[in-house]
Parts: C-alpha cells; sequence; structure tokens
C-alpha cells in the first residue's frame, strides 16, 4: 500500500525484466503489436519476422504466393 500512495493516480509500476521504463508517441495501429514485440524482447525470446509484418504486407505474400502456385 506504500507503494501506491508514492505513486499516487499512476498505479502500480510495470514490470519489465530490463529495467526502467520510458513513454514513447507510437500510431495506435501498432501500439498493440509494439507491445506484443517489446514483451518478447524482454522476456529474452526470438522474435517471429512475421510480427513485422503489416496487414498489407501480408495481403502482398499471400497474392505472390498464389501467382507461383499457379505458374508451377
Amino acid at each position: 500500500m506504500t507503494d501506491n500512495i508514492q505513486r499516487g493516480s499512476r498505479g502500480p509500476a510495470p514490470n519489465w525484466n530490463l529495467g526502467r521504463t520510458k513513454t514513447i508517441r507510437v500510431p495506435i495501429a501498432l501500439a498493440d503489436q509494439l507491445i506484443q514485440i517489446a514483451r518478447k524482447i524482454d522476456r529474452g525470446e526470438s522474435i517471429d519476422p512475421e510480427m513485422l509484418l503489416t496487414k498489407e504486407d501480408t495481403e502482398e505474400l499471400s497474392k505472390s504466393s498464389h501467382s507461383t502456385d499457379r505458374a508451377c
């Protein structure tokens, strides 16, 4: 309870293995994905490159793989 009084209305401190945090501004559309990536890094996990793809990138890859399948 003492910790909560010291922090005021900010609530409990976020729990990160890598230490202190910093507020950054990112587009809302990317925020959840970036938090997932940051949490994986914080836990020492590898990042799947597909996590970095946008919806448009995924659609483009899907289209190109379909056209490659037809060419075979």
